[in-house]
């Protein structure tokens, strides 16, 4: 590195005279943030730390924006004393969106960001749990189930898989099952997962 003190002398028969610089080489921001990867995926109810790492001389100053606003307490993140880790205790919906680390020294400014994605664990709503039908009637089964991404589901007899075929009808999203002209056959113990 070139910083550090730089002396020039002149000398003549006269005796000497001197001058000093005290040389302080500045360099701007380089900055990043988590692994590089973009999108970051968080799990709702889980926390999420967003690390990001700042070279340059002086050190940078760090600021985090969600978004493009500030990050503050009410977004429920709290940003470590160096400015280095964002950390969100308990991930919500809302904190889906694009964060950004922004560093500044004297030197310059640089940034550096990361979509966050939220997702949902699958959530199946309580239902009839005995269903009685007579013979040849439509049993209608349903499997409300949520999450994000919507979940993919699998309707079971017992151990065996059920698709769609003679006598059955599942709907496009999985959630309902039909069997149509019902017979003692197909009485048993249905689940959805």
């Amino acid at each position: 590195t070139d910083t550090g003190l730089y002396t020039c002398t002149a000398t003549n028969a006269a005796g000497n005279a001197s001058l000093s610089y005290s040389l302080h080489v500045q360099v701007p921001p380089q900055l990043l943030i988590g692994d590089g990867e973009s999108p970051m995926t968080a799990v709702a109810n889980d926390s999420l730390r967003i690390h990001c790492r700042a070279m340059g001389i002086p050190t940078p100053r760090i600021q985090w924006l969600k978004d493009g606003h500030p990050l503050g307490e009410q977004d429920g993140a709290v940003v470590s004393e160096d400015g280095r880790t964002l950390l969100i205790a308990r991930v919500g919906l809302g904190h889906e969106g694009l964060y950004v680390c922004q560093g500044s020294n004297w030197a310059g400014v640089a940034q550096a960001e990361v979509q966050v994605l939220v997702q949902v664990p699958p959530n199946i709503e309580p239902s009839a749990v005995e269903l009685d039908i007579l013979e040849n009637g439509t049993a209608s089964l349903q499997c409300l189930a949520s999450g994000l991404p919507a979940p993919d589901i699998t309707w079971y007899k017992g151990r065996e898989q059920l698709l769609a075929g003679p006598g059955r009808t599942l709907s496009r999203d999985g959630m309902h099952l039909e069997i149509h002209r019902a017979q003692l056959s197909d009485a048993g113990s249905y689940r959805c997962v």
